[in-house]
């Protein structure tokens, strides 16, 4: 396939995003790397969101309406409807930089064969000002993420057949840890590279969703987390004895946000369950930050 001819699909979900989902359909269509589709999956928004979307006369933009079935099943949908060799995401509320697909094809163009890659990106706020900035992560990633979730669906390219094959899994009350649940049965099957540069920016703001905690709903959702990876034969075969440092860091993830929210003995709870599967994290400075987080919280 000739450089030029190569499709992407971006897959943008959405939920009553009508406020931010303009610039993020901005920063796609401003791609210096014109041979994309951007496939928006309105997952039974109740503002603006159509509106906004039908703004950009642009035959690239194909909207597409769907009941609210949380992210997961939106991101699933898109890819079912999406005709590109490659998929990748971008949330309704992030942005990419003018060359984050023209990167991604000199990338591909360089390593032939690839099947799934990540690129980095910046955490900034809503001025645009950078708060976080990616640091850079081994290549292949596979062994990292047994300490966590280091990925993102901002940055991921994925093979189409691949996605349709290991899709996100839809169970609501995984939502939030549903993109790292798929990266570990994704890491189980093909080695997931690193490409060393940054072409994307989360914007961190107050209504983000990842930013919202119920305690119950999340100790949940990482309960279940543990139980579809120990479920998968591949991955039990593929990371063996790491299955249960995978579900220790899980847990230190728990303890941590649990922390934050001011819910100080279940976040004990699950530092000591962190603890008693992996005692080596104890090395490890978010562990640290855990146990000053629970004892000043």
């Amino acid at each position: 396939m000739a450089f030029d001819e190569l499709l992407i699909s971006v897959v943008v979900p959405t939920y009553n995003r009508a406020s931010y989902i303009g610039k993020t359909i901005q920063s796609a269509l401003k791609q210096s790397y014109t041979h994309f589709e951007l496939i928006i999956v309105d997952d039974g928004s109740t503002d603006d969101t159509e509106a906004v979307v039908s703004s950009f006369k642009d035959d690239r933009v194909k909207y597409w309406r769907k009941t609210n079935g949380e992210r997961a099943a939106a991101r699933n949908f898109g890819v079912q409807k999406a005709c590109g060799v490659y998929i990748t995401f971008l949330d309704s509320d992030d942005l990419f930089m003018p060359d984050h697909l023209m990167e991604a094809i000199l990338y591909i163009n360089n390593n032939p064969g690839i099947n799934i890659f990540h690129q980095g990106y910046n955490v900034i706020d809503p001025t645009g000002k950078v708060i976080y900035p990616w640091k850079p992560l081994p290549d292949p990633v596979n062994d990292k993420l047994t300490e966590g979730n280091f990925l993102s669906c901002l940055g991921i390219f994925v093979k189409r057949d691949i996605l349709l094959h290991q899709p996100f899994n839809e169970d609501r009350a995984l939502s939030g840890t549903e993109d790292y649940e798929l990266w570990v049965r994704l890491a189980a099957r093909h080695p997931i590279h690193t490409h060393a540069i940054v072409t994307a920016s989360l914007v961190n703001h107050e209504s983000r969703s990842v930013l919202q905690i119920d305690a119950a709903k999340f100790v949940t959702r990482i309960t279940l987390a543990k139980k579809y990876l120990s479920d998968d034969a591949k991955v039990k075969s593929e990371f063996g004895i790491q299955l249960k440092k995978i579900a220790a860091y899980l847990d230190l993830y728990a303890a941590l946000h649990l922390a934050i929210s001011n819910h100080r003995a279940m976040g004990w709870k699950f530092l000591s369950q962190a603890f008693f599967q992996w005692p080596a994290m104890i090395f490890n400075y978010r562990f640290v930050v855990v146990v000053k987080k629970l004892v000043l919280s």
